[in-house]
């Protein structure tokens, strides 16, 4: 009987593709938080596309989207636990492709912002939606777009095979 489970990649391959997605997620994040730390000021804000998206220059104390804003602890405990978990998942078994793609957004995009919070207390944020619904929404980064994408992603993975990682 043809089984419909998605291919697995080995445990190797697994991590070490996931640590280069981590790695590109990590460089990109950074690369682009000191280009707009040097380039602008806090708070100035340039259209990058008009009526849609603006780089909007703020200092974020809070999680992705603001979230839990001035709880540094909470903040650097959750962040701690979540690579545990990704890594866990990463090593306990033969990951798939997009568990393991999955993985290395969320490490990825983790470190970047973990790197700031320890470094200045804060995280930098510059991605401005500017289209309706969207107008009001918080202003974000590169790494939390590939944490939420990661969970997504993790969370499909789960729902295609719940009984492998």
């Amino acid at each position: 009987m043809a089984s419909t489970v998605r291919p697995l990649v080995g445990r190797r391959t697994g991590v070490v593709a996931a640590l280069v997605i981590s790695l590109l997620v990590f460089a990109t994040d950074q690369g682009v938080k000191r280009f707009v730390e040097g380039a602008m000021r806090i708070g100035e804000s340039l259209p990058a596309v008009p009526g849609i998206l603006n780089f909007t220059y703020i200092e974020n104390d809070g999680g992705a989207f603001g979230v839990l804003g001035g709880s540094q602890i909470v903040l650097l405990i959750g962040s701690a636990v979540a690579v545990g978990v990704v890594l866990w998942m990463l090593f306990s078994g033969e990951p798939s492709k997009l568990t393991s793609a999955a993985c290395g957004l969320v490490l990825g995009g983790a470190a970047g912002n973990l790197l700031d919070r320890l470094s200045a207390g804060e995280v930098t944020d510059y991605l401005d939606l500017q289209f309706w619904p969207l107008q009001a929404w918080p202003i974000f980064n590169a790494a939390d777009i590939a944490i939420t994408t990661g969970v997504g992603l993790l969370l499909l993975s789960a729902l295609r095979n719940p009984d492998k990682g």
